[in-house]
């Protein structure tokens, strides 16, 4: 394939290697990065060991390190995209939860998460305070007092989220009712987890503004 009269001669087969890998580096899906990169090096090791008269075994080695850690990375990324990785008894809250990567649903679990129920009629958030814990009622009845007026609230939202990200005191009294489904997060455990983890605070940003986005347009919805 490499002698004279073949597909590629040994200088073809190099550049073909490098035009491979540098267009690896031009794709942002990280998949697609990491199976060129991966294919890129495996024409550098035929060249190493098929192509020159002798074998070059360190650069060989070399270029199957790179490429081992980078098939390391790219099963990292598969197995956190999978629902496989999310215990059974969290599957339910994942599918309400939704809006993030199971990996990324996992990590946040891992961060100091309570799921429990309300044994009786609770209050989350205090007007005028500022939490110390983030919510995500799962079911039951929930109600919101703001400046003597209340209204209901639907389930499967976040409670205390704009106190989370600001760090002002809620704007409203939140209370659920006995047997509410809840998951709660101490807020400073959760904050420090996020600062260390970029991937995960993004996935939870991303998730509360959708929340917060659904929560203005059911408020414009009331309105009109």
């Amino acid at each position: 394939m490499f002698a004279e009269g073949g597909v590629f001669s040994a200088e073809q087969l190099v550049l073909v290697g490098a035009v491979v890998q540098t267009a690896a580096m031009l794709f942002r899906h990280q998949i697609l990065l990491r199976v060129t990169f991966i294919i890129g090096a495996a024409i550098y090791v035929c060249f190493y060991l098929l192509v020159l008269p002798y074998p070059l075994w360190e650069a060989a080695i070399a270029s199957i390190a790179m490429a081992l850690a980078t098939f390391y990375g790219l099963v990292v990324i598969l197995v956190s995209r999978s629902r496989l990785v999310i215990p059974a008894r969290l599957a339910d809250l994942y599918d309400r939860l939704g809006g993030m990567e199971p990996g990324d649903f996992c990590a946040l679990m891992r961060a100091s998460a309570r799921r429990r129920e309300a044994a009786e009629t609770e209050t989350l958030p205090l007007e005028g305070a500022v939490p110390d814990k983030l919510y995500f009622v799962e079911s039951g009845r929930m109600w919101a007092d703001e400046k003597a007026q209340r209204f209901t609230l639907p389930s499967e939202v976040f409670i205390g989220e704009v106190a989370f990200l600001t760090g002002q005191p809620a704007s409203a009294t939140v209370r659920v009712a006995r047997g509410a489904r809840l998951v709660e997060w101490d807020a400073e455990t959760l904050k420090r987890r996020i600062q260390r983890n970029a991937r995960l605070r993004l996935a939870l940003e991303a998730r509360i503004a959708e929340d917060l986005a659904g929560k203005v347009a059911r408020a414009v919805n009331s309105e009109s």
